[in-house]
């Protein structure tokens, strides 16, 4: 969901945002003008080094209007900060994306709602909307030197239709995504619909933005392919002709996502032990529509093979949104870094990731599948578009 965002001119009359380096205390981050909002202090190790890390929430401003009449709001900034061992708080993120601002909530008005540490994780937790409400928890967790979103719950529901509701809990770290929902829809052409209870799982792609694109070589190369990996090993992934697949070794795949532009880039590292000219890795929509790559490879070597390609992502919209008349502008507003939108949980894309085996030993022409799209699930396998910072938190503010 996209929400509305802070102006230039807004932005403007607010005193200049300059988080020290290094402090002695929490409260101490708020430099002139700002607070430090004392009930979202929490204070745990956060890295494993044994030492207590501070996470808390500084803003500026309150809900109202000014002398002028013009509306005023709260505005709110993350910050993450790491103990030394000088014993001194050391700053390592500060976010103004990570926590939205007091007029981004509808009717609700500020719809941040608290800020909690939960087995080492930096938990913020977020409500809003007017008829359609809305909901988000986002779970980061600093690893690998960088703070990463490892779990997203996205949650829906109608005022209007006590039995509405809808809810997403993503495992980023994994891919998985526990589904469940229930209540009135909308086709693109704007139709209501009545859909009975759902509720399924499947796994999901992050993709994450990178300033290089990779080469489609069919080799990986260091750092190549950064952000989370989606691993296709066990029975609930085997989607076609499952007694065809005899475990990992017969065939299993990693997947891996990032994006440059409008520009989406695969790769499937595959182990497979009889690779044959019809295996083949694809990328299909709900409907099972085959979305065709601008440009591919494959490379077999090892215990199997490296599959690379670049999508445009135009193209894949248009395949798992058919007749959708907003879902370029969606797109677009979704990864453009000027939007003036706030993005808090990415775009999904209802598009699987499929593997496809085919073994001369075996019956003629069987063809074992493994996908992303979960066996029995009523639900496709998904890929979700991130801006930059959104993934991987980055300081967007001084």
């Amino acid at each position: 969901m996209a929400l509305c965002g802070v102006t230039l001119a807004q932005e403007a009359k607010r005193p200049p945002l300059r988080v020290p380096e290094v402090v002695n205390v929490p409260a101490e981050f708020a430099p002139p003008g700002w607070q430090m909002e004392k009930e979202t202090l929490k204070e745990a190790d956060l890295n494993g080094d044994g030492r207590v890390d501070a996470a808390l929430v500084i803003s500026n401003g309150e809900a109202g209007a000014n002398a002028q009449g013009e509306p005023t709001f709260v505005k709110h900034v993350l910050v993450l900060a790491l103990r030394g061992t000088d014993g001194k708080l050391h700053r390592s993120v500060v976010s103004d994306a990570a926590v939205l601002d007091g007029n981004e909530g509808g009717v609700f008005g500020d719809p941040f709602e608290s800020l909690l540490i939960e087995r080492g994780a930096v938990v913020i937790m977020h409500y809003g909307g007017s008829r359609d409400r809305w909901s988000y928890t986002h779970r980061y967790r600093y690893q690998n030197g960088q703070w990463m979103l490892i779990g997203l719950t996205i949650g829906n529901t109608d005022s209007l239709d006590p039995e509405h509701f809808d809810e997403q809990d993503i495992n980023l770290s994994t891919g998985l995504v526990d589904a469940h929902e229930k209540g009135s829809g909308e086709t693109p052409e704007g139709r209501k619909t009545r859909r009975s209870e759902r509720l399924g799982s499947y796994f999901e792609l992050e993709v994450l933005p990178v300033e290089k694109a990779p080469t489609i070589d069919g080799r990986l190369s260091t750092d190549e392919w950064p952000g989370y990996a989606v691993r296709l090993s066990g029975k609930q992934h085997a989607y076609r002709n499952a007694r065809l697949w005899s475990g990992a070794d017969d065939l299993s795949a990693q997947l891996h996502a990032v994006r440059v532009g409008f520009d989406l880039f695969l790769c499937a590292e595959v182990t497979d032990n009889e690779v044959t000219p019809g295996d083949i890795v694809r990328l299909v929509s709900k409907k099972g529509l085959v979305i065709k790559p601008q440009e591919s490879k494959i490379r077999a070597g090892g215990k199997g093979y490296i599959f690379e390609a670049r999508y445009s992502l135009k193209d894949i919209v248009k395949a798992t949104r058919p007749g959708d008349e907003y879902a370029e502008q969606e797109l677009e507003s979704a990864i453009n870094p000027a939007e003036e939108f706030s993005d808090v949980s990415g775009l999904q894309l209802e598009a699987s990731v499929e593997v496809v085996d085919v073994d001369d030993s075996k019956l003629p022409k069987a063809r074992a599948t493994l996908s992303t799209r979960w066996a029995g699930s009523p639900y496709s396998g998904a890929i979700r578009l991130f801006r930059k910072g959104n993934l991987v938190l980055v300081s967007d503010n001084e």
